[in-house]
């Protein structure tokens, strides 16, 4: 269902206004009256609350969510059932914008982001998706549209988004809602095989590299605008693109880079966040 400005939730949170809209539930800016502070709020779609055992995994991540307190994920607050029945988690609010519409306004110039900028706002990522590992929880969704720039840098520059709002990856990744629909050409290959003994935090190793080319080339690793079917072959089995042949700019040792964190084989990939970023300085230093 959805809600109006002026609504009140649970006679605590007054609806603002509207933020938008995503795979898994309407996001809206509220009004906490007890603390007296904006907050965002998501309101889960109906058909994802009402699978089997949906609260009490939602539950468990938002504990887990409690867990990287101090890092750069958005920090939940509450996750509640609305007397009227649907679920919401309540978020810290954020004013800026994603990381995609943030490098646009470079590239729509024709330039490329400065390195030193990517690496000031991917450290607290890469940071936080470490500490999460540590901590057994696996992000699943990392993207763009998932990383978000702070107007005020205050508290930091980026928030890392949607921590544990995707779908248990054991099931065929063709049939879960917002992820695979809205970010194929993030996804690491083992996901895409269908082989969920071999899904783990490398699948976040993989997708953050994907981020990395991503910003660093101006396009994508394999082209998202194909069909699902060559997107698979490209992904699982075609050779990874030369950065290097975009960027000249940058060292030709980035090409060993790129095909180490886009790796198909999991084992053959950098086996952590951390050293995959530890290894792109060390290229982009050189």
């Amino acid at each position: 269902m959805g809600y109006d400005t002026g609504d009140i939730i649970d006679e605590r949170y007054k609806i603002l206004s509207p933020i938008g809209k995503g795979g898994h539930g309407t996001v809206y800016r509220a009004m906490d009256l007890e603390l007296q502070s904006q907050v965002a709020i998501k309101f889960l779609h109906a058909d994802i609350a009402r699978e089997p055992g949906f609260a009490t995994r939602m539950q468990r991540e938002a504990r887990a969510m409690g867990q990287l307190s101090g890092t750069s994920a958005v920090q939940v607050f509450a996750f509640n059932k609305a007397s009227g029945g649907g679920m919401y988690l309540v978020m810290e609010y954020l004013e800026g914008t994603d990381l995609g519409r943030h490098v646009q306004s470079y590239e729509e110039h024709g330039q490329f982001m400065p390195v030193r900028e990517l690496q000031e706002l991917l450290e607290p990522i890469a940071t936080t998706l470490e500490a999460a590992h540590a901590r057994g929880i696996i992000h699943r969704d990392l993207k763009l549209a998932n990383i978000f720039v702070l107007r005020s840098a205050g508290r930091g520059r980026v928030r890392l988004l949607d921590f544990g709002l995707v779908k248990d990856m054991k099931m065929d990744p063709l049939t879960m809602q917002g992820m695979v629909a809205g970010s194929p050409a993030y996804i690491a290959p083992e996901a895409w095989l269908g082989k969920p003994d071999l899904i783990d935090h490398r699948i976040d190793v993989y997708s953050f590299g994907v981020v990395v080319f991503r910003l660093l080339a101006g396009q994508m690793p394999f082209d998202p605008k194909q069909t699902i079917d060559k997107l698979i072959l490209q992904v699982t089995r075609a050779p990874r693109p030369s950065l290097h042949a975009l960027r000249p700019d940058l060292p030709a040792r980035i090409d060993e880079w790129v095909k180490k964190a886009l790796a198909v084989a999991p084992n053959d990939r950098f086996q952590s966040v951390q050293s995959l970023w530890q290894a792109l300085q060390g290229v982009l230093q050189s």
